[in-house]
């Protein structure tokens, strides 16, 4: 699917539902890939992304419309929207940059560093239940290695684990990893007794960091997530997730303004 949006086009495919919309995650990856098309510099990554779930996105035909606004000497921001039967259901604001010459740099080792959890090969997968969990999820290998499940009514709003396709994909790039780190439910999921609906109003993904050019991200590594929820009131939160390479290193910032109901 990643590879046909680049050509401006997809078919979404069914199976990747979360409620009657599509993950979210993928949506976001599709007009990545398009973006990604466009520049056709693989200098220029992805820097910061901001993403705004208008409606949802269905099973089946959809344009990917992706427009360059500006493209300077290092810089190019592009605006793209997801547009299905004539509607425009998700939007996509992003900036990919080319590394600059600097001295100017922060050591930011010990402040981003990584909170020691279980390794990914001590802890299990959850398991994809059909007709419990999001569809969605028979695609992606969850393990929660802190803090607590979903749906335990716990008292704190937060916890971290680790992430993977269960099909490692043919490449492990700023799309990929996009499409892969919207996986995990919200950060105020743990506060609940049970299930309740809740959604992503709008993300902002931040890239922090990239591997070394001779050291590409394995397409089938592990990579740490750790959710904060900073305030929930009202039916809305909002959470700060921090994303970590196999090699410890922080490479994003995941922010999301969450919806959420009571339980029905």
């Amino acid at each position: 699917m990643l590879e046909s949006a680049a050509s401006g086009n997809a078919v979404i495919e069914a199976g990747w539902g979360q409620g009657r919309a599509t993950y979210g995650g993928l949506v976001a990856g599709l007009l990545a890939a398009r973006a990604e098309q466009l520049i056709d510099d693989p200098a220029r990554r992805l820097r910061v992304a901001n993403i705004t779930f208008v409606g949802p996105v269905e099973p089946g035909d959809a344009s990917i419309d992706v427009e360059v606004l500006r493209s300077g000497s290092s810089a190019t921001s592009v605006h793209g929207r997801v547009v299905q039967s004539g509607d425009v259901r998700t939007t996509f604001t992003a900036t990919y940059g080319a590394d600059r010459a600097t001295q100017v740099s922060v050591d930011g080792s010990r402040a981003t560093a990584a909170p020691a959890i279980a390794r990914p090969e001590a802890v299990e997968a959850a398991p994809f239940i059909e007709g419990l969990l999001p569809d969605f999820l028979q695609h992606v290998e969850l393990r929660f290695a802190a803090g607590s499940p979903p749906f335990t009514g716990a008292r704190e709003a937060a916890f971290g684990g680790w992430m993977r396709f269960r099909e490692a994909p043919a490449r492990m790039g700023d799309r990929e990893l996009l499409a892969l780190t919207d996986a995990w439910p919200p950060g105020v999921a743990p506060l609940f007794t049970g299930p309740a609906p809740m959604s992503s109003l709008g993300w902002t993904y931040e890239v922090v960091g990239t591997p070394p050019a001779d050291e590409p991200d394995a397409p089938d590594a592990h990579w740490q997530y750790d959710v904060r929820t900073l305030v929930a009131a009202h039916g809305y939160g909002s959470t700060t997730a921090r994303i970590w390479d196999a090699a410890g290193r922080l490479r994003a910032l995941s922010r999301q303004t969450i919806a959420y109901f009571e339980p029905r």
